[in-house]
């Protein structure tokens, strides 16, 4: 089976992805913990520097880069200092940065995460500020987006929806673009709204996601996950659902198929979580795009999401990574 699973990722180089998504600007800020404010009860700190990375769907395009794919970022971002610093990311990893559309009035997605700790010590986060768009954005843009979209699709192998605030994403858009597109595998990933998107290859939630798309249920077994999971692949009509349940590993739900259990790879001491989900949907992404079963390609994703969770903040996977992992 490893012989097998190595030639997949060998396949992955080179395969183009349309990424459709929320592009989100991760900022680190590194502090150190000095004393208790006067002023009130809480801690004050002394900055000591700036971090950016790529979030939302900007961490499946990352994903995508270090495997050896070329990812095609569509999506919005602001006329602002955060859009400026995503766009000077994405273009220092040599990432195609035309199918972004510039929207007025449009804020980039900002999540602020101030870290604190001592000269010795690990740091910490205290605190997260979010900056979000404070609503939709005109149709003027959004016609721009969808134009942007197809081209970006006419030379891509596989869409991937990324759909974290439900900006960018449009369902009705995507209807459109299956019957334009029909051969054109696409894989699913959204915060709550992923019964808008029928038709889609493949769908990939986590618990708390899958929960709240059959809230009459109390979960109790894990039964109680394989019989929803099944459901939500009837519902949505599509080719697979992989769900995915943290440190319970995967369940793997294809059409035709019996439900696969795959426990999680490493250790179950995990150090942080962040993004993890954005590997996974890369990796079942061009596992797929390569030719491969779903359940290999959700064997690859369950492993490359073990790897990153040993990390801190989102973490994007290499490909040797990957490919050493087998061994």
């Amino acid at each position: 089976m490893q012989t097998s699973l190595s030639s997949i990722i060998s396949r992955f180089r080179n395969r183009k992805v349309a990424v459709w998504g929320d592009l989100i600007l991760d900022q680190y800020v590194f502090t150190s913990a000095g004393r208790v404010s006067r002023e009130a009860p809480v801690l004050v700190t002394e900055f000591e520097k700036n971090e950016y990375r790529l979030g939302g769907a900007g961490n499946v395009v990352m994903n995508l880069r270090t495997l050896g794919a070329v990812p095609l970022p569509v999506g919005f971002v602001g006329k602002d200092a955060s859009g400026e610093v995503l766009l000077g990311l994405l273009r220092e990893q040599g990432v195609a940065t035309g199918h972004l559309v510039a929207a007025d009035g449009f804020a980039t997605p900002l999540k602020s995460r101030i870290l604190a700790g001592g000269d010795n010590t690990k740091k910490q986060q205290i605190l997260r500020i979010d900056t979000l768009p404070p609503g939709p954005v005109g149709e003027r843009a959004r016609l721009r987006l969808v134009k942007a979209l197809h081209a970006a699709l006419e030379e891509s192998d596989l869409l991937v929806l990324s759909d974290y605030l439900a900006q960018a994403v449009i369902p009705a858009v995507f209807q459109q673009l299956r019957k334009k597109f029909p051969a054109l595998p696409s894989v699913a990933d959204s915060r709550g709204n992923l019964l808008d998107f029928p038709g889609v290859t493949l769908a990939t939630p986590n618990e708390p996601e899958i929960k709240s798309l059959f809230p009459d249920r109390k979960f109790l077994r894990d039964a109680d996950f394989t019989a929803a999971g099944k459901e939500l692949l009837e519902r949505l009509d599509a080719r697979g659902v992989v769900l995915k349940r943290g440190h319970r590993g995967m369940l793997v739900f294809g059409r035709g198929e019996r439900a696969a259990e795959l426990g999680i790879f490493g250790t179950s001491q995990i150090v942080d979580v962040t993004g993890a989900g954005d590997t996974v949907l890369a990796v079942l992404a061009l596992g797929l795009a390569s030719g491969a079963s779903l359940l290999d390609s959700a064997r690859l994703a369950n492993i490359a999401g073990g790897i990153v969770v040993m990390h801190e903040g989102a973490y994007p996977v290499r490909r040797r990574e990957l490919q050493d992992a087998l061994r």
